[in-house]
């Protein structure tokens, strides 16, 4: 009895990882950027853990402001504490809730912080599944966000929202994201909105965010050394607005699938989309059971001007290598 015990005692773990992505310029627009990311991941208890994440970018050459460029000096610190309850009551509804707290700082004395609670019912696991399509995520989510500038002019804005998260696994190693959200924003000093004849103090939006994502190991060198081919693309996001003014959603950039945004935003949130298709061939090698590296290289296609009039689709090479220690 002593020995089933201590089998079935908690022991917490986590993971360390660290991904340096290198983007090179995407047609005429001048946008070789690098991207640094840290993630620490810590299970500390049996129904708590804490996500860590601090994503940089800095660009590899310097922009004069002239015409097709993007400057992406851009820091953005953040921690996630997430909580689970487990199933509500006698049902098979699983249910979490968050706090994540993060800062954007765009190095030109312009900087957020911005506050996000969350809480998840998910009830895939009503759902019925077969070897075409099981869903491992049904889940309606309402949160809040809270967004104040920290630095420069003083504004706030907060947002109450409803989201509609799914994920699906697909045959042939396909899996499938499809994220709905329904929000409003309430806008207060530098976060009002405005177009060339008005300013708001509040707008709603429907956002849609849906990408395929594939993987396959295309050879196994040896028992330490493999080659894969991984493959994400779809909308990221799609939105709409009742209101005509350039803005970019806190929780548009939360759930994006590409960290970066597109090379320009032109065009307003009345209706807009982001769509992208990134290939990519990752070479891993496993140190040992807990330490691995990889290197990668992948190229984006995507429109590179958000609005109702998509146009400059262009290729951007990326690669890159990424570290990971598990504990």
């Amino acid at each position: 009895m002593a020995g089933a015990a201590q089998a079935t005692e908690f022991q917490p773990s986590g993971n360390l990882g660290l991904t340096q992505t290198f983007y090179g310029n995407s047609g005429s627009y001048k946008t070789a950027t690098a991207h640094p990311s840290l993630v620490f991941n810590y299970q500390f208890a049996p129904k708590w853990s804490i996500d860590i994440e601090w994503d940089r970018t800095w660009n590899l050459h310097s922009y004069n402001g002239g015409r097709k460029q993007q400057n992406n000096d851009f820091s953005q610190p953040d921690a996630t504490l997430n909580y689970s309850y487990g199933t509500l009551g006698d049902s098979k509804v699983d249910w979490s809730s968050s706090l994540k707290i993060e800062t954007q700082s765009n190095f030109n004395n312009n900087s957020q912080a911005y506050v996000m609670a969350q809480t998840v019912f998910d009830f895939s696991r009503y759902l019925p599944s077969n070897d075409y399509l099981k869903s491992t995520q049904f889940a309606l989510a309402p949160m809040y966000v809270y967004g104040k500038n920290i630095s420069g002019p003083s504004g706030k804005v907060h947002t109450a929202g409803l989201g509609l998260l799914t994920n699906w696994t697909l045959p042939a190693n396909f899996s499938l994201t499809v994220n709905a959200y329904v929000f409003k924003d309430w806008y207060n000093g530098t976060f009002v909105i405005s177009n060339n004849n008005t300013n708001y103090k509040n707008a709603t939006y429907f956002m849609l965010s849906a990408w395929l994502e594939y993987s396959k190991i295309l050879h196994q060198f040896n028992a330490k050394t493999s080659l894969a081919f991984n493959f994400s693309g779809g909308f990221d996001p799609y939105i709409m607005s009742n209101r005509r003014a350039s803005w970019d959603p806190f929780l548009a950039g939360n759930d994006m699938n590409q960290w970066l945004s597109p090379t320009v935003m032109e065009g307003n949130y009345k209706r807009t989309y982001d769509l992208f298709a990134t290939p990519q061939l990752s070479l891993t090698y496993n140190v040992n059971k807990n330490f691995s590296i990889n290197a990668f290289v992948q190229v984006k296609y995507s429109n590179q001007v958000w609005g109702q009039t998509e146009k400059d689709w262009r290729f951007q090479p990326q690669g890159g290598f990424g570290l990971s220690y598990g504990f």
